[in-house]
C-alpha cells in the first residue's frame, strides 16, 4: 500500500512538472532587405524567451517594432542586433518598420504567440 502511494505521488509530480515546463527559448534571425522582411509570421508561446537576431541587410536604414512588448530597434545598413522578449499573454502582435514609407509598402509581419 506504501509503495502503491509512493508511485501515485511520483506520477503525479512527473504529471504536474511537464504542465507546468517552460518551453526552450526561441532563436531565429530576421532579416531586413529594401521594404521586406525575410519572415512574415514569428511563432512563439506563452513563457517562451524569443531572442531574435536582427539583421539589416538592406541598403536603406530599417527597425523592428512590436509596441506590445516595447520593441523598437532601428538599424543602419549592414548592422545587426539581438532582441530579447518573453510574451506573457496568447495573441497576434504586429510588428513592422516605421522609416518613412516602409509600413505603407508593407514591410510587417505578425507575431503569434499561443498557450
Amino acid at each position: 500500500m506504501l509503495y502503491t502511494k509512493l508511485y501515485l505521488v511520483s506520477i503525479l509530480a512527473l504529471i504536474l512538472t511537464a504542465c507546468s515546463s517552460t518551453p526552450p527559448p526561441l532563436d531565429l534571425t530576421l532579416t531586413a532587405t529594401d521594404i521586406a522582411y525575410d519572415v512574415g509570421t514569428i511563432s512563439a508561446k506563452v513563457g517562451q524567451t524569443v531572442n531574435i537576431e536582427f539583421v539589416n541587410d538592406g541598403a536603406l536604414e530599417h527597425n523592428f517594432i512590436v509596441d506590445e512588448f516595447g520593441i523598437n530597434n532601428l538599424l543602419q545598413s549592414g548592422s545587426s542586433a539581438t532582441l530579447s522578449f518573453t510574451p506573457q499573454e496568447a495573441g497576434t502582435y504586429d510588428f513592422y518598420c516605421n522609416v518613412a514609407g516602409h509600413l505603407e509598402a508593407g514591410m510587417m509581419g505578425a507575431l503569434v504567440v499561443t498557450e
